[in-house]
C-alpha cells in the first residue's frame, strides 16, 4: 500500500450512506448530513467558513478588521471609505493581525475534514475485517460486537460531560476575551467576540464527539481481531486482508497529529491568557497520551494476531524443513548418493526461499515507511508540545 492509497481513501470517499456511518451519530451534524448529503469537502467549507469567515464579516462590521492607522487614499474615495469603515476602531489585535485564530481555523477544519472522513468510511473497513475469510472470530461473535459497538457509539449519556467541558471553555474565553481591551472580540466592539466562543464551543464539543465514537469502534476492532486472524499472503492488498484498516490508522494518525497542533498552537502563540490556565496544561498532556491509543490499540492486536498466525502457519513447514534436512546431512557421508543429495540440497534452498518469501511478510498493514514519516511528525509535535507545557510549570 502506497502513499496513493491513502490519498484514494479521502479522495474517494461517498458520502451517500451516511445513514449507515459513524457520521451519522453526530447530534445534529449527522442528520443535516443524512438530509443534504454533502460531500467532507463541503463540510471542510463550511467549518472554515464558520470558524473563520464569519467572524471575519462581523469584525469588519465593527470596524475591528484592521488598524485603523492607515494613510488615506486619495486617489480611491470608495475604498478609503471602506478602510475607514472597517478600521475605524482603535483595537490593537485587529481580527486580520490575530494569527493564533487564522492557524486555529486552518488546523480545525483540516482535522473536522479528515474526521469526517474517518467516521464515513469506518463501516467499509469494519465490514471488510467482519470477513470470516479475515477473522477467526465466528459470525455470532462477530454480530454480538458489533451490537455492543453499536450501542456505546449511540449512548447520549456521554454528551453530558462533553457538553459541560465545551461550554465551559467557551465561558471562560468569553471572559477572558472581555478583559482583553485591544482585542477584536471584546465586547465593546460587538457579537463577534461571543460568536467566537460559541464555536470554540462547537469546535470542542463535535472534536470531543467524534474522538468518542472513534475511540469505541477502534476498541470494537481490537476485540474483534484479538479472537484471531487468518494468514493470507496471496491477498492482493499486500497487507492480508487488512489494507483498509491501515488507511484508516494513518488517517487517524494525521488527525492525532492535527489535535496536538491546535493545541501546541494555543499554548506557543498564547490566547488571551487561557494558556496559562493549569486546566490547559492538563489537558495538554492528556491529548498526547491518550489520543494516539486510538491508532494504536488496534494497530497492536493487528500486528500480534499476524505474527501469531505467521508461526502457527510456519510451525509444520518448519519441521518439513528440518527432516527433510536432517536426512539429507546424514547421507551426504555416501559418496555414490552425494549427487543426487546435493539436488535435494537445491531443492530444499529454493524451497525455503518461497517460504520465507511468503511468511516473512510485514505485520503492519500499511506502508511503513509512510507511518514513519507520520510517527515522526507526531513526535516531533508532541515533543514540542510538552516542551511548551513544561515551560509552564
Amino acid at each position: 500500500m502506497e502513499i496513493s492509497a491513502l490519498w484514494n481513501l479521502v479522495g474517494g470517499v461517498k458520502m451517500g450512506n451516511e445513514d449507515r456511518s459513524l457520521f451519522g451519530h453526530l447530534v445534529i451534524v449527522g442528520r443535516l448530513n443524512r438530509r443534504f448529503r454533502l460531500s467532507f469537502v463541503y463540510w471542510g467549507l463550511i467549518s472554515f467558513s464558520l470558524y473563520y469567515i464569519c467572524p471575519l464579516l462581523l469584525c469588519a462590521a465593527e470596524g475591528v478588521l484592521m488598524n485603523s492607522s492607515f494613510a488615506p487614499l486619495r486617489h480611491n474615495v470608495e475604498l478609503d471609505m471602506l478602510n475607514r469603515t472597517i478600521g475605524r476602531a482603535d483595537a490593537s489585535i485587529p481580527y486580520l493581525k490575530d494569527l493564533t485564530h487564522l492557524l486555529m481555523a486552518l488546523v480545525v477544519s483540516s482535522g473536522g475534514t479528515l474526521c469526517v472522513v474517518a467516521l464515513s468510511e469506518f463501516r467499509q473497513v469494519y465490514n471488510t475485517l467482519s470477513d470470516p475469510n479475515v477473522l477467526r472470530a465466528s459470525k455470532d461473535c462477530i454480530a454480538a460486537e458489533h451490537r455492543r459497538m453499536e450501542g456505546r457509539v449511540a449512548n447520549r449519556t456521554i454528551l453530558i460531560p462533553i457538553t459541560l467541558i465545551a461550554a465551559s471553555s467557551g465561558i471562560v474565553l468569553y471572559y477572558n476575551g472581555r478583559s482583553a481591551v485591544g482585542w477584536w472580540g471584546n465586547s465593546e466592539y460587538g457579537p463577534a467576540g461571543v460568536l467566537l466562543s460559541c464555536l470554540v464551543s462547537l469546535v470542542l464539543f463535535y472534536g470531543m464527539h467524534a474522538m468518542y465514537i472513534l475511540a469505541v469502534a477502534q476498541y470494537s476492532i481490537g476485540r474483534l481481531v484479538s479472537h484471531g486472524v487468518r494468514l493470507r499472503p496471496f491477498h492482493a492488498d499486500g497487507c492480508n486482508g487488512f489494507a483498509k484498516l491501515g488507511n484508516l490508522l494513518l488517517l487517524l494518525l494525521i488527525v492525532c497529529i492535527l489535535s496536538v497542533t491546535a493545541v501546541w498552537i494555543t499554548l506557543w502563540h498564547g490566547y488571551l491568557g487561557i494558556e496559562d490556565f493549569p486546566g490547559i496544561w492538563l489537558a495538554a498532556l492528556a491529548i498526547v497520551l491518550c489520543i494516539p491509543l486510538i491508532v494504536i490499540q488496534p494497530l497492536a492486536h493487528v500486528s500480534i494476531e499476524i505474527r501469531r498466525a505467521q508461526l502457527l502457519r510456519l510451525s509444520p513447514v518448519e519441521r518439513l524443513l528440518n527432516d527433510l534436512l536432517k536426512g539429507t546431512e546424514d547421507q551426504l557421508l555416501d559418496v555414490v548418493l552425494r549427487s543426487a543429495k546435493l539436488e535435494d540440497m537445491k531443492a530444499l534452498r529454493d524451497f525455503h526461499l518461497v517460504m520465507k518469501d511468503i511468511y516473512e511478510t510485514s505485520v503492519f498493514p500499511f506502508n511503513r515507511r509512510v507511518a514513519s514519516a507520520l510517527s515522526v511528525g507526531y513526535i516531533v509535535q508532541a515533543v514540542a508540545l510538552a516542551t511548551e507545557v513544561i515551560k509552564r510549570f
